[in-house]
């Protein structure tokens, strides 16, 4: 899934995955632009079609596969209020998709022994939503955070549904483009669970170092610095606010940080560089300390030089910029790492780093690097870089090429196109597992 939604998006340029729902071996079904959203999977029919991708090969569609997709059929027309007629991608365009199996199954009606009724989709980030949300549950986060007036929950994505979401975009710190993305998921996961209002999470300084900053002002009792947001803290923030001469709403932001250092002068304490809106200070170290850093950071909730470059390793381990800030960017790659095969970026085309290869492009994964799976990487760069490359297991200089240009689209990383695989090359292809990106 995953993958599918990184090429459609990252690759293709959309704004999801480009189907309406997939459909995976075991049965599964995961929601990508839903029954609202106009699709991006067959050019001439993305208005008039639902569209529903079976991840797998031909022969591959068990009895549990079809009965999903008979039942996202029979749904369909519920939510029409009509019966719709039953196709497949290749009577609609030029393409083998979905195989001889598929193709039959639906010539002959999609015959099942019953099926199931298919709910409306709005749960929750992550339950089978492809990675993100359906409108209704982003309809129901938007309402969650405070937004006045509450959306209508209705499932259906309009202007006051964009406005809302990119309001809500804005309050958790990542680009307001109104589309509900990975990075717009991480974010507000993490703004829900360590920030938000009564959590004292900001941009610019620590909540240990916000309750150190009010104590160094005098104020009586002073707060334990226990980097734990609760009342008396949030009174401490506002008295110093009061005190600076700036509106005291309890939530430390860049006018905040301003007025303090011009209040203490040089008697200022260190503003814990490096806190982002998508993860604070705390969860930065423990996700540091996760990855197997060593010497593993002391997890204090304060930003010092350790804590820094123990974020930078990470970001050069997920395969994204070391700047030593944690915003959107490293958040959804440390994500995708984490759920990944966790590869060292070493260039070195191992049997791991060859097992995993396999994993990605449908053969055994028995990390030994032989004739099948040399077809399987040319069949796989022809589907999804168009790269029109001749089937035959020889992995010469034009499928290298056609490698390189794949990993640069899919992870940004520049390489040279000089049709040699060598440990430059193979650092890209690792980053792109561990990644998701592949």
């Amino acid at each position: 899934m995953r993958q599918i939604q990184n090429y459609h998006m990252d690759s293709n340029g959309w704004s999801d995955i480009g189907y309406n729902f997939l459909v995976d071996t075991a049965g599964r079904i995961y929601e990508g632009r839903g029954w609202n959203n106009e699709g991006a999977h067959t050019s001439g029919y993305n208005r008039s079609h639902i569209a529903v991708c079976f991840i797998g090969r031909d022969g591959d569609a068990t009895k549990a596969v079809k009965v999903s997709i008979r039942s996202l059929y029979e749904k369909a027309n519920t939510v029409f209020g009509r019966t719709l007629s039953k196709t497949y991608h290749s009577a609609l365009g030029s393409t083998s998709c979905p195989g001889n199996d598929l193709r039959s199954w639906v010539s002959s009606g999609m015959p099942v022994d019953g099926w199931s009724d298919i709910g409306d989709g709005d749960g929750g980030g992550g339950d089978g939503t492809g990675g993100v949300r359906s409108v209704a549950s982003q309809q129901k986060a938007v309402n969650s955070l405070g937004h006045t007036p509450p959306l209508d929950v209705d499932g259906i994505t309009g202007p006051k549904t964009v406005a809302g979401i990119k309001w809500l975009q804005n309050k958790v710190g990542v680009t307001a483009d109104g589309i509900w993305g990975p990075d717009t998921e991480a974010a507000y996961r993490a703004y829900t669970s360590t920030g938000g209002p009564g959590k004292g999470v900001s941009s610019v300084r620590s909540i240990a170092s916000q309750q150190k900053a009010v104590n160094d002002l005098g104020h009586t009792p002073k707060l334990d610095v226990d980097g734990v947001f609760g009342p008396r803290t949030e009174a401490g923030v506002k008295w110093l606010q009061t005190r600076a001469g700036v509106p005291a709403d309890g939530l430390w932001g860049p006018a905040t940080e301003a007025a303090y250092r011009d209040l203490a002068k040089g008697g200022a304490t260190w503003s814990d560089g490096g806190l982002t809106t998508v993860r604070s200070v705390l969860r930065q170290q423990k996700a540091v300390n996760s990855l197997g850093r060593t010497p593993e950071l002391t997890e204090d909730g304060l930003f010092g030089p350790q804590t820094e470059a123990g974020v930078k390793w990470l970001q050069a381990r997920v395969g994204v910029t070391a700047d030593g800030l944690w915003g959107p960017d490293t958040e959804t790659a440390f994500t995708r790492f984490s759920d990944g095969p966790n590869l060292t970026v070493d260039g070195d085309f191992g049997p791991r780093t060859i097992a995993f290869t396999q994993r990605a492009i449908g053969v055994t994964a028995d990390g030994v690097w032989g004739a099948e799976s040399k077809r399987a990487l040319q069949r796989h760069l022809n589907t999804w870089s168009d790269a029109g490359l001749t089937v035959d297991g020889d992995t010469g200089p034009n499928t290298v090429k056609a490698l390189q240009r794949h990993l640069m689209l899919m992870t940004g990383t520049k390489l040279t196109i000089d049709g040699a695989w060598g440990a430059t090359t193979t650092r890209a292809l690792q980053t792109a597992l561990n990644q998701g990106r592949f």
